[in-house]
């Protein structure tokens, strides 16, 4: 299994950045795997295409379903998401609380067949580590990086000791890139009208911008081309579901990720394809923006948040293929570290994701607003149906809620604070938002979405929090790789930062693929980010 992965989401079917849609295969008897010239091919549909093939531009969810294979991590995840395995690294070692040490393999070459050198891998690590926003942020506490040629060994060396770093070489800021064809390209690097030169074990063929996308083998990955199922890939981009559900019915596509409810029923009538549900670190919530009126109000966020009824919003937006979201706004796989214990601490926090209009006035009356408020809601125009089923459940206690449309195209604006105002605030009150962790550990959602240091352009604390007894807890959780410990500082934190509302949870939405029943693919947690064409078998 190969993966890799970022931030945002596009199959999310409730306030998303990106959307991504797609299907499988035919409605008749199966005719046997696509090929074309002998070779086995797998057509994949989607509605949205990659803004780039570099990983510096990796935060948006579509580009996963195509760029991955094209680069190798220096290490890579285990089926269940939770552990790191060997990569381009074949082995590595911590040497003390602040060194790590990775040996990479001999031999491996790039898709054009030039040698991998450790300058290039130098260069690959610096480049996102230098880079102001982007992924730089799971660097956050490198201090350098240091290559040695002779003996192939890459050292780590940290400013402070950090338990969630030995996932970060299995996550997208360590793929490897070649230094001489990004430098000779520049800005055009990873574009269709740039080169794409990776490690990976799929090569990028070609780019026709709004219509296809194709990759094939890389006769020189270093894990062999030949244990490779599929030999090419045909990326359809199409304008909508309805399209792609047309190209199923035809038997013109083998793969469809992402696929959302409304469209669901019509794959489920097919005959020989599979679907496969999954859950991931997907999370979906309104980010209340704590520093403007009148959410600078922990009351009147308690009131706001138990007028809505999260269930309902899950059963009608998620149309059952979801999962309540807790009040810790983690996703239950997320609980690995002694689940138990985990879920006992939750069932003692305040529960306002139950609806109750009762409490919802209580707070309103304790709040600077007794006889209600008015404020702006910030949603993708495809959501708005959802943004007033919200609606109409807080206008129930005198709470007026405005809607207001943003552009798929400035959602990361609002997501990562690009477009604060020159005071450092942003222009929201309330945003409908997600959250897809870059790993299982409970710091992907709980540093990222409430620690005081993301609140700052370029992070994604939208809700703009600060405690500094959750930052200290937080802080805490990276200076020991003792579980035990860890999940004592996570549950104290989470309680802290439930009983302040910073965020009403909504639910954690299945990803949904489409699969011929020619091939057969098994995602992981870890898919959402990390997909791979590598975990495709062919059904002979």
């Amino acid at each position: 299994m190969k993966n890799y992965r970022k931030l945002l989401a596009g199959s999310l079917a409730l306030f998303l950045a990106v959307g991504i849609t797609g299907c499988s295969n035919t409605s008749g008897g199966g005719t046997g795997v696509a090929n074309e010239d002998g070779l086995v091919v797998l057509n994949v549909a989607s509605t949205g295409q990659p803004v780039s093939f570099d990983p510096a531009d990796a935060n948006l969810v579509v580009n996963e379903y195509t760029e991955y294979d094209c680069y190798d991590t220096l290490l890579d995840f285990n089926q269940d998401g939770t552990d790191v395995v060997p990569a381009l690294a074949e082995s590595w070692e911590q040497v003390d609380d602040l060194t790590y040490t990775y040996k990479i393999r001999e031999g491996v070459k790039f898709s054009d067949g030039s040698d991998l050198t450790m300058d290039d891998v130098l260069y690959s690590l610096n480049r996102v580590r230098e880079d102001a926003y982007g992924m730089s942020y799971l660097f956050e506490h490198v201090d350098s990086f240091e290559v040695d040629e002779r003996t192939r060994t890459l050292t780590v060396h940290l400013t402070q000791p950090d338990s969630t770093w030995k996932y970060v070489p299995a996550t997208t800021p360590c793929q490897i890139l070649k230094k001489s064809v990004v430098e000779a390209e520049g800005d055009a690097y990873g574009t269709n009208e740039g080169s794409v030169v990776g490690t990976g074990p799929y090569k990028f063929v070609s780019w026709a911008a709004d219509s296809q996308i194709v990759l094939e083998k890389n006769e020189y990955w270093w894990g062999g081309a030949d244990n490779l199922a599929i030999d090419k890939i045909n990326f359809y981009v199409m304008k909508d579901a309805s399209t792609i559900a047309l190209a199923v019915k035809s038997g013109t596509i083998d793969f469809a990720p992402g696929i959302t409810n409304d469209v669901l029923p019509t794959y489920e009538s097919l005959s020989n394809y599979n679907i496969i549900h999954d859950f991931e670190t997907s999370t979906v919530f309104v980010a209340l923006n704590t520093q403007v009126a009148p959410f600078d109000d922990v009351n009147a966020r308690k009131a706001l948040a138990y007028c809505i009824d999260s269930s309902l919003v899950q059963q009608s937006i998620g149309g059952g293929y979801s999962a309540k979201l807790d009040v810790t706004c983690l996703s239950d796989n997320m609980y690995y570290m002694d689940p138990d214990k985990w879920h006992t601490a939750v069932g003692e926090i305040e529960d306002y994701t139950v609806q109750d209009y009762d409490k919802a006035k209580e707070y309103l009356a304790k709040s600077k607003y007794p006889d209600g408020f008015e404020f702006d809601f910030y949603t993708l125009s495809a959501n708005v149906p959802e943004a007033e089923l919200i609606q109409s459940m807080v206008g129930e206690i005198g709470i007026k809620m405005n809607i207001k449309e943003i552009l798929s195209a400035d959602m990361f604006s609002y997501l990562y604070g690009f477009n604060e105002d020159e005071n450092g605030n942003r222009p929201y009150q309330a945003f409908g938002s997600s959250w897809v962790s870059d790993y299982l550990d409970p710091v992907g959602n709980l540093k990222t979405m409430f620690h005081s240091s993301n609140t700052v352009p370029g992070c994604a604390n939208q809700a703009m929090w600060k405690n500094a007894d959750f930052d200290a807890l937080i802080d805490k959780s990276y200076e020991t790789t003792d579980d035990s410990k860890r999940v004592e500082y996570f549950i104290e934190a989470s309680k802290i930062a439930a009983d302040d509302c910073a965020y009403i949870p909504l639910y954690v939405p299945e990803s949904v693929y489409a699969v011929s029943d020619k091939f057969t693919f098994t995602p992981s947690p870890q898919s959402f980010w990390n997909f791979s064409y590598t975990d495709f078998q062919v059904n002979k």
